[in-house]
């Protein structure tokens, strides 16, 4: 039996994206509702990763031409990312036959997707406001970033299974396409020139 969905809401006014993001990150399928089905939310849930790409490669072209090679890839990571797990999700779709549910779901992917980042941010603030400097390391570091990351993969999974009305094992899957496309991506920025590690981007920026 197909999951069904979720009924009530959407909010009126310019607050229904942060309460969709607030209620499936808190587990409750009312939110995806929050979100249009049309290709105009979804390119509105898109700009911001475009925007970031844009600026990202016009300061890149401000440093030394040394440097720009690495800085290339480095700014346009993010956004072929994103728009490489549309493409999976999209096949996903296709493949369990809920095409037209696939707008909806990205767009509530997308803006979910923010909520992972801005917790690691708000979780640094707060170990660097209440942990003393000494007892500050890596560790901790690292071990923050494994909980949100692991927070991120549920979360991912739940809009899959909300917004594709698909069984928890469906979703799991499409939620382990996207790893495993990433997981590709990533190998080979890794193993072709100029040898981009973006784990040990992401590590050191962190």
């Amino acid at each position: 039996m197909n999951p069904e969905r979720p009924t009530g809401l959407p909010p009126a006014g310019g607050m229904s994206v942060p309460l969709g993001v607030w209620l499936l990150a808190r587990g409750r399928g009312v939110g995806i509702n929050c979100f249009g089905p049309g290709v105009q939310p979804l390119m509105g849930a898109l700009a911001p990763t475009i925007a970031m790409a844009i600026i990202a490669v016009g300061l890149t072209f401000q440093t030394s031409k040394v440097g720009w090679g690495m800085g290339l890839v480095r700014a346009l990571v993010p956004l072929t990312s994103t728009l490489l797990q549309l493409v999976v999700t999209h096949i996903c779709a296709r493949r369990i036959k809920r095409e037209g549910l696939w707008l909806r779901y990205s767009t509530a992917s997308l803006w979910c997707a923010w909520l992972p980042i801005i917790l690691v941010f708000l979780l640094e603030g707060f170990l660097t406001a209440t942990v003393p400097a000494e007892h500050l390391n890596s560790s901790l570091t690292i071990g923050m970033m494994v909980v949100v990351q692991f927070y991120s993969l549920w979360l991912s999974w739940y809009v899959s299974k909300v917004g594709l009305l698909v069984t928890s094992l469906q979703a799991a899957m499409v939620v382990v396409a996207q790893v495993a496309a990433l997981a590709v991506l990533l190998g080979v920025l890794y193993l072709l020139p100029p040898h981009y590690n973006a784990m040990l981007d992401m590590i050191s920026v962190s």
